[in-house]
Formats: structure tokens, sequence, C-alpha cells
């Protein structure tokens, strides 16, 4: 089978604790000429992930279309409202682009705690098993990608992405009157993106265009890469 080809800028940003690895699978259906990625997991504080971002921005000198997974999603949605000139759509996957509830701050801070107390924080099977569709729950290789994404980002990546993300606004009002295009994918059993977020999220953004991907949890990209590989050439490719 040929690669689906896309034919404007498109630039990908990651989730937490994931690098290219997160998008590989999505990319090999892909033929993108013009494609760029944010490493999240260089930068100390959100004032590089932004700096980061919005130098592959400047990577193109037309608009272009920015999809973010996760973390990812919201890095790219305050790069969008900060440079909506420069972006032609916004495609979410697997984030809310809201505030983090109590109970998820709490959470990480009880992580950060771990790591300043150099204690092991490494990811039980249990803790994995949230991340995918029922479907893949034996699926080897997947939970080893993002064990091994875990072990070679490590703890000081986490620590900084968690700081970074941890004062997050919602950002979905601000998103309701852009101008560019809005897209919200998420898993259909997303664990970490309940489908009542999911929903209110569609209906706060009437405009955009959403999608459940079947047979996916939040690890969408890596869960079904082909799905995920073909909506992006069928509605971002316009």
């Amino acid at each position: 089978m040929s690669n689906l080809k896309i034919d404007q800028p498109v630039v990908f940003l990651p989730g937490t604790l994931c690098d290219e690895r997160i998008f590989n699978p999505c990319w090999q259906y892909l033929d993108i000429p013009m494609r760029a990625f944010v490493p999240l997991q260089w930068a100390q504080d959100l004032e590089q992930m932004k700096m980061l971002s919005n130098d592959r921005l400047a990577y193109f000198e037309q608009k272009v279309h920015l999809v973010g997974f996760s973390m990812g999603g919201y890095i790219a949605a305050l790069t969008a409202l900060t440079n909506p000139e420069r972006v032609k759509s916004l495609t979410l996957i697997g984030s809310t682009c809201s505030q983090l509830s109590e109970l998820d701050k709490k959470s990480r801070q009880q992580t950060l705690r771990l790591i300043k107390n150099k204690q092991n924080i490494a990811m039980t099977e249990k803790h994995l098993a949230q991340f995918f569709h029922q479907s893949n729950q034996q699926n080897v290789d997947l939970k080893s990608l993002v064990k091994q994404m875990e072990q070679d980002l490590g703890a000081g990546v986490l620590m900084a992405q968690y700081e970074a993300t941890a004062d997050r606004v919602n950002l979905i009002s601000k998103l309701a009157k852009a101008k560019f295009v809005v897209n919200l994918l998420a898993g259909e059993h997303d664990k970490l993106v309940s489908k009542d977020a999911f929903d209110n999220m569609v209906a706060m953004l009437p405009n955009a265009k959403s999608h459940v991907i079947k047979n996916a949890g939040h690890m969408s990209p890596i869960e079904q890469p082909q799905v995920l590989a073909t909506w992006l050439a069928e509605n971002i490719n316009k």
C-alpha cells in the first residue's frame, strides 16, 4: 500500500515521557514532506516548551497543522493561540486542554516528592495497563515501547514536564473563538480523557470536528496508527 500523502506542513508534539516513537507507527503510513517534531523532552520548563514549538513553526513559510498528543496537545493549543496567524489547524489527540483536577494535582505532587527523594517511580504493570484499550492489554510490543520511552527519558524529564504543566489554565473558551480549525480525537476507552470530558469539550467547541478512535485507549497513536494516519490525511490535508 502506498503511503497517504499530506502536502502541507505538519508539526507533531508528544505526550508526557514520549518522544518521536509515539508517532513513528503513524508516520509509517504517511508521506509528509514538510514534517516537524517538537522535542518537548528537551525542555526544562514551560517557556522552553513554547520556545521549541515556536522554533518548529518557523521551519515553514506557510501555515502549519499542529498535531498534539496528550500533554503535547495542551502545548500545541498554547502555541496555536499565541501564533494564530501561523496555524491552519490544531488537532488534539487524547487531550482536553483544561485545568488539572485536584486529584491529578495531588497525584503529580506525590510523584514529584518521590523523584526528589530519589525513590523508584518505575511504571507498574497496573499503571501501564490504564493507558491501553482492553484489546491491547496483552500486546507486549506496545507496552514495551511505552516502558522503553519511560526508561530512556527518565525521572528528570518527568519532573520537568510535570512542573512545567502543573498550573495549566483552561484553554477551551479561547479555542472556541479561534479562527483556525480545531479537531478533537480520543480513544474509545481513554481512561485519562473520560467520555464526559471529551463530550464536554465537543459541546464547548461546536465548530470543531470530532472523532472517536475505536479499539484504542489513551495511546491511540500506537494502538491504531493506520486509523490515525488515514484520519489525518483525509481531514487536515485540505
